[in-house]
């Protein structure tokens, strides 16, 4: 297939092309060489080196403490030549881009959309999704994600039925059967969040960073506000990371500039004391092909601006079944408390994006959607915000938030303002610590200003072989999960084109099979 053909059916966000010189010399989907350990890959501990009675013989892997070495990373994604890296050093993850990034808002139904395996029977035009005949399809024939179809996985809102009449896809509350009660008791999914794309598809050169990031005990952790937008739905969200922005970092909100038309622009910063904010590094199927999202939630301590459940559908049903009366009808420009002090409304913008100059030029749209749900066949007017299970009258408000991509979080979920972590008895792994030392009196003055004038050291003291500390506590030593083993031949190749959002009139795969 020629180069210009697949231009043409995925309008490119990002263009790679590396001269071949450069390639021979870099893997740019693996800065470490393969080696996360690399730091320590120029060290050897000899048989006739004493250190080996701390390190044993061979490459270190750990410190002269006993405290292990812990796995470096580093990668990157991008979107639109815009760049986000992120890092892995002591177990601390750190993602940093560009200031201002634009966040468009979408809220959860409460479903999952499960897409109908190639080959497979499907469902009939209106089937019950609740009648017992239907569930072995259902269970064994749907999936809300098929990687092993790549795109072909994705079905477009005008592909609802197949070729012999059966459902393409089907949308099942998350209190349906399929998900064995795992969601029966979820907090009402009444908040939106506000996202946009990180990488692009497979995101192949911050892969090594974020299998081995997402494979750590923070991985999965969703706060009070994540929940309730839904992020700890694993069947739409499949990774999530939270993050904690950098001191300087900041959500800010458009106010407008008062007396003037909605063109003439002006962000502020977001008060997080009143209004409430979490952030995540998510991965999501997106045209059927994993993606990473940045996504923020929010909720004001004083009103209920952002919160809304649709008053329909079983969703709804079970929410109302179970005693509970979450806020029916949208608040179409939330307001947002502002470090300045005062309130204002988040006022959205026509535009894709204010970092989006002229996306049309390369045939990918340029206009905001204007309306939540699935993407589809954007920019054709009639795509969404985002993916099948979100809400259309949730409209996006494009860019009325930016957010400092400036992001770090703890991957073995403990902070560093904890006392007692890394201590140095951690690695030996007792409250007591026996240190072992030249005896000797040490600390005598002898330049001649003291001897002179008969001053001592006060801190001069005779140091025995041994002594031992105590202290106040034992804290378990920093140590990582092994991730799961990467296949990079399988979907992670880089190409010389590299998406943030497709346009596809046909499926790849088909494309690459004429």
């Amino acid at each position: 297939m020629k180069k210009s053909s697949l231009a043409r059916l995925i309008p490119v966000c990002v263009a790679v092309t590396l001269p071949q010189a450069l390639m021979a010399e870099a893997n740019l989907t693996d800065l470490t060489a393969g080696d996360p350990f690399f730091y320590t890959s120029d060290q050897f501990i000899d048989k006739d080196n004493k250190q080996k009675a701390l390190l044993g013989v061979g490459r270190p892997a750990k410190t002269h403490s006993q405290i292990p070495h812990l796995p470096v990373y580093y990668g990157y994604m991008n979107t639109n030549m815009t760049y986000r890296f992120v890092n892995v050093v002591e177990q601390v993850f750190t993602m940093v881009g560009e200031g201002k990034h634009g966040l468009w808002r979408v809220q959860e139904q409460g479903t999952v959309r499960q897409y109908l395996r190639k080959g497979k029977e499907g469902l009939p035009e209106g089937a019950d999704l609740n009648d017992p005949q239907f569930q072995k399809i259902i269970e064994k024939h749907y999936s809300a994600y098929l990687p092993e179809e790549s795109w072909s996985g994705y079905k477009y809102p005008d592909q609802r039925l197949n070729e012999e009449g059966h459902l393409n896809f089907i949308d099942l509350p998350i209190t349906h059967g399929k998900f064995k009660g795992k969601y029966d008791e979820h907090a009402a999914v009444d908040l939106p969040n506000w996202y946009c794309t990180m990488s692009a598809n497979d995101y192949p050169y911050a892969k090594k960073a974020m299998n081995f990031a997402f494979s750590q005990p923070a991985s999965g952790e969703v706060g009070p506000l994540g929940k309730r937008a839904g992020l700890d739905i694993n069947e739409n969200y499949t990774k999530v990371l939270r993050l904690e922005q950098f001191p300087d970092a900041r959500s800010w909100v458009n106010v407008g500039q008062k007396g003037e038309d909605k063109l003439h622009v002006k962000w502020e910063a977001v008060d997080e004391n009143k209004t409430q904010a979490e952030y995540y590094l998510v991965e999501r199927p997106f045209f059927n092909k994993p993606y990473l999202f940045v996504a923020a939630v929010y909720d004001n301590v004083d009103n209920a601006d952002h919160r809304y459940v649709r008053p329909d559908g079983e969703y709804y049903q079970s929410l109302k079944q179970r005693g509970l009366k979450p806020k029916t009808e949208v608040t179409p420009q939330p307001r947002f408390h502002l470090e300045k002090g005062g309130q204002a409304k988040a006022q959205g913008l026509p535009i894709y994006g204010v970092h989006h100059h002229d996306r049309n030029v390369f045939g990918a749209g340029g206009a905001c959607p204007l309306k939540g749900g699935d993407w589809g066949r954007y920019p054709d007017t009639s795509g969404g915000a985002g993916w099948p299970t979100q809400y259309e009258e949730v409209t996006p408000l494009c860019d009325s938030i930016l957010v400092d991509i400036k992001f770090f979080t703890n991957l073995d979920g403990r902070s560093w303002n904890d006392p007692n972590k890394y201590l140095a008895n951690a690695g030996v792994g007792t409250q007591e610590v026996t240190y072992k030392m030249q005896p000797g009196h040490y600390g005598v003055f002898t330049d001649d200003y003291n001897t002179a004038r008969g001053i001592n050291n006060p801190d001069s003291q005779e140091v025995p072989a041994e002594l031992t500390l105590t202290f106040p506590a034992v804290s378990q030593v920093v140590e990582y999960n092994e991730p799961p083993a990467l296949d990079l031949a399988q979907g992670m190749v880089p190409s010389e084109a590299t998406m943030c959002r497709p346009v596809m009139q046909a499926s790849l795969d088909e494309v690459l099979t004429k």
